[in-house]
């Protein structure tokens, strides 16, 4: 068994449609933790199987700008002597996308799965680099417990991605063999591996005195050696990883990813970024997640 602290990631989108793809492959493939199968070519197949089984929610991180000239924008029909803005109307009433009018452009952010479920692909001809006048969608990947992701997901105008406990078999070699889990907030235990022969005895003799501080501590580790003990036995004796997961517990680890507009961002730091009234383990990452978007000049607008 493993104890590991929270983290985050900023995953900065590659340049160009091909960067649009290879987003959405390094994003959908967290769920399955398969990222070792990424090549440089793999995005191709890997984004047309999706679009084949209709999984749409994994293209929304794929990030799309585009900007388009008012002379290009106008549809090629006319209602009595109106003429329509066609990309205006476009996206106006998309809630996935927006958009601004700036001079003789129109200044547009969606993502993928928008194009493709609308039959839009042909708007890629003006896909560009993020500008000044785009409004800037940022895909963040999290390293926390799954009790903690629960609560993120509850910001529902993100786009989500999740490592997902159906398909990983924690059993297999890729993940050492054994489950690995977030370490409280509010406990000073030491990261690293545990074994369930380190806290079968009592506290005051069992074999990782030296690494907790107390008794709670150790029966926290103790829970979750026995936890994996447990999972790893259900597993020997034929139950499948989505049967076994059953026994999982709140501490484990997952990896959330979340793609959503700066404004979106603005909103969940509001909400999570509150030392008074955040919970600890979503304070000490929004936090210096925060402080990271500072720094990048993301909210400086």
């Amino acid at each position: 068994m493993r104890l590991i602290k929270p983290n985050f990631e900023i995953l900065e989108q590659p340049i160009g449609e091909e960067g649009i793809y290879k987003q959405i492959e390094r994003v959908g493939r967290i769920c399955y933790k398969s990222e070792d199968k990424i090549t440089e070519d793999s995005y191709k197949k890997f984004v047309e199987m999706l679009k084949s089984k209709s999984h749409g929610a994994m293209l929304e991180h794929g990030t799309v700008y585009l900007k388009v000239h008012r002379k290009d924008a106008h549809t090629l029909f006319t209602y009595g002597s109106y003429v329509d803005d066609y990309i205006w109307m476009h996206y106006e009433y998309n809630h996935y996308s927006k958009w601004v009018l700036r001079g003789e452009h129109f200044y547009i952010t969606t993502n993928l799965r928008v194009l493709v479920e609308n039959g839009w692909l042909d708007d890629l001809k003006y896909l560009c680099e993020p500008t000044e006048y785009h409004e800037k969608r940022i895909t963040v990947k999290f390293t926390m417990d799954r009790i903690g992701s629960q609560s993120f997901c509850r910001h529902r105008v993100f786009s989500f991605a999740q490592e997902s406990t159906r398909y990983c078999n924690y059993s297999k070699d890729k993940f050492g063999n054994e489950l690995t889990f977030i370490i409280p907030s509010w406990l000073d235990l030491k990261a690293g591996s545990y074994s369930i022969d380190d806290v079968e005895e009592p506290y005051d003799r069992c074999l990782i005195i030296d690494r907790c501080t107390n008794e709670e501590e150790a029966a926290f580790v103790r829970s979750l050696c026995y936890t994996e003990k447990e999972y790893l036995h259900l597993i020997q004796l034929g139950w499948t990883s989505q049967q076994a997961r059953q026994v999982l517990t709140n501490a484990l680890k997952t990896e959330l990813v979340m793609t959503g507009f700066v404004s979106d961002w603005k909103h969940f730091f509001e909400l999570r970024d509150d030392k008074d009234h955040a919970h600890p383990d979503a304070y000490i990452l929004a936090h210096p997640l925060y402080e990271e978007f500072i720094k990048r000049g993301y909210l400086n607008d």
